[in-house]
């Protein structure tokens, strides 16, 4: 008969072996993923790390671009009834591309380059990697090496909530099925996004459950790098963990300890560390992000008053997208699913997974824009990412037995994880935390 040891080795392979199966589906999609106006700008701080200067920067960015966008070109062509026997002029399109853009791609505003300048972690990370295999390849990878990282993350994080193997690897399943792997998996800041905010809601677990210095270690050194990526949205991460934390401190009374003052001293930390950071440096700010969206990127005069412009867009917004979300309200349906799924399992737990999902909402509130409007709300889907798990076991084991909890589930136990509201919600301790 195999022993316990024997039989854990395949569950602990697992994870590893899902996050193959995904980097390999990325790797055969990888020609219909998209260099856009945003990647080139990312590449071209690239090769000025590597000691371009700018002018030969932009020419290699500028060539990956067109590149690209003839592939594009091409593909669409073979789509098309009526000319997919004709032979293609992909070749002529990129060579016409760079001549037309020889001096950089459009929008060339100062203000809006000012944007992607304050954004130096990933295309820095990116640069060994553009060296050696090119703009796209090498930005790619890294983007899908932070998303394959968040997927990890996930079921790091659903086994400290003592989830069950197999429900955690459906957690990292869903984070590889979701928009957050097609948009982390792009070459753009959404990957690192990704993974840096699933950390912080891992360390904010951790903290949770009193495990304070790897919880603190953890934050700090997400949330830092997190800044250098896309400081803008980190910026706005922080007050919702705080907010997320203070209420765990109000009204959840097991959760009056250490490792919650930590995270509330953390998340408060941050925000007020963003905002001097951002002053002294003079970063962009809101104001400058409105006026970005309401000038087409300075292509236009700026507005007098883009704060009323913002309210009256998301007047108009919001009950469309409600309208559209309510003809296939998979996603609605799926909110809440996750919603009751964590909420069950942990009351404090899950106000921090629904403080980072409403960060993806306060971004589209912020940007209130019908492109690409699923790539500015996508870390709304880390809620039933964690959340539909921890609801189909509950599902599943109304009344469960004793199962393999694993090392980090056993250590979360043994570290207070009970006392936070985290274990299983139908044991006596997490009732008493939520009460």
């Amino acid at each position: 008969m195999p022993s316990t040891e024997t039989r854990g080795r395949p569950g602990r392979a697992l994870p590893a072996l899902v996050a193959v199966a995904f980097v390999l589906l990325h790797v055969f999609g990888y020609p219909a993923t998209r260099f856009s106006n945003d990647s080139y700008r990312y590449a071209r701080e690239a090769y000025e790390f590597l000691g371009d200067s700018p002018r030969q920067a932009t020419r290699k960015a500028v060539a990956a671009y067109c590149e690209d966008t003839a592939r594009l070109v091409h593909r669409n062509r073979m789509l098309e009834q009526l000319k997919f026997r004709e032979p293609g002029r992909e070749a002529e399109y990129a060579a016409d591309c760079e001549k037309k853009y020889a001096q950089g791609l459009v929008p060339t505003d100062p203000r809006y380059e000012k944007i992607f300048d304050t954004r130096p972690g990933y295309p820095l990370m990116a640069a060994p990697f553009v060296a050696l295999l090119g703009a796209k390849a090498g930005l790619t990878l890294v983007a899908l090496a932070f998303t394959t990282l968040a997927g990890y993350l996930v079921y790091r994080l659903l086994r400290a909530l003592r989830a069950p193997p197999p429900a955690a690897v459906l957690g990292q399943v869903l984070c590889y099925v979701t928009p957050l792997a097609y948009w982390g998996g792009r070459p753009l800041t959404e990957g690192p996004t990704i993974a840096l905010t699933t950390a912080l809601l891992l360390a904010s677990v951790w903290l949770l459950q009193r495990r304070v210095q790897p919880g603190a270690a953890l934050f700090v050194l997400a949330f830092a790098l997190g800044l250098a990526v896309k400081y803008s949205s980190f910026l706005m991460t922080a007050p919702f963990l705080a907010a997320a934390a203070g209420a765990c401190l109000l009204f959840v009374r097991r959760t009056r300890h250490r490792g919650t003052g930590w995270l509330a001293g953390l998340s408060a930390g941050g925000t007020l560390g963003a905002l001097v950071l951002s002053r002294v440096l003079g970063l962009p700010g809101m104001a400058d992000s409105l006026q970005d969206t309401f000038t087409l990127h300075w292509t236009r005069p700026e507005i007098a008053d883009p704060w009323g412009a913002l309210v009256q867009l998301n007047q108009n917004y919001w009950w469309q997208w409600f309208q559209r979300e309510a003809l296939g309200p998979l996603l609605l349906f799926l909110l809440g699913v996750g919603v009751w799924g964590v909420w069950k399992r942990s009351v404090p737990v899950a106000l921090c997974v629904i403080a980072m999902g409403l960060v993806g909402f306060g971004t589209t509130v912020a940007h209130p824009l019908e492109m690409e409007q699923d790539r500015l709300y996508v870390l709304v889907w880390l809620i039933p990412v964690i959340g539909l798990p921890l609801a189909l076991e509950r599902l599943w084991r109304p009344d469960p037995g004793p199962h393999d909890e694993g090392a980090e589930a056993a250590e979360a136990r043994r570290s207070g994880l009970a006392e936070c509201g985290c274990g299983h919600p139908d044991r006596p301790s997490d009732t008493t935390a939520r009460g």
